[in-house]
């Protein structure tokens, strides 16, 4: 059986941890039309630092080829370098003036099976929700595998909104089947 961990690390989860109780002042992103979705980089501005949430391709052993994978990351990095990565585009910035009270890392752990024999164990972090000292959410979701797009979304139980569990389950045919189940870890004080 293969393992894939792509998961938020450690040193991720701690970082995010740091801003709990801080203001989230804005966050920047690819001004698309009629799409709330960013290419591969969100920048999150809080009262005292910056940090980029990437969705970047690495090739990994996706079940059983290598391929182009989008993995989430998230890193401290100064604002001024948090520009768009598409040609002649300026992110824009989207003002939000809360304190973070909590923190949901959204990940899945999808197993592949070969008839009865699981082939593959995978953990993926598919999205980060902001909780707000008001009740508001703000969510950046990983979509497709292999796709750079960021999804933003604001609005409350904006988990309800991410994309279904069986939208890995019902891609495989006999004799592979899948299970997908997600998990939501919350960061909080």
């Amino acid at each position: 059986m293969k393992s894939i961990d792509i998961r938020f690390t450690d040193q991720m989860v701690a970082k995010l941890q740091a801003i709990i109780g801080k203001k989230f002042l804005r966050y920047k992103c690819d001004p698309f039309d009629y799409t709330p979705k960013s290419f591969s980089l969100v920048g999150i501005i809080t009262e005292d630092d910056s940090y980029a949430l990437t969705n970047t391709i690495e090739v990994l052993d996706y079940y059983g080829g290598d391929e182009d994978v989008a993995v989430f990351r998230f890193e401290e990095r100064p604002e001024e370098q948090i520009e768009s990565l598409l040609d002649d585009t300026k992110m824009i910035k989207v003002p939000v003036n809360r304190i973070i009270k909590e923190i949901h890392v959204v990940n899945e752990h999808q197993k592949l099976f070969r008839g009865d024999e699981q082939t593959y164990d995978v953990w993926v972090t598919r999205g980060v929700i902001f909780i707000l000292d008001d009740g508001l959410e703000v969510s950046f979701e990983k979509n497709v595998w292999f796709s750079e797009m960021i999804t933003v979304d604001r609005g409350e139980n904006l988990i309800e909104r991410f994309n279904p569990v069986n939208e890995f389950i019902d891609n495989w045919e006999e004799p592979e089947h899948a299970q997908c189940e997600r998990e939501t870890i919350i960061i909080g004080r």
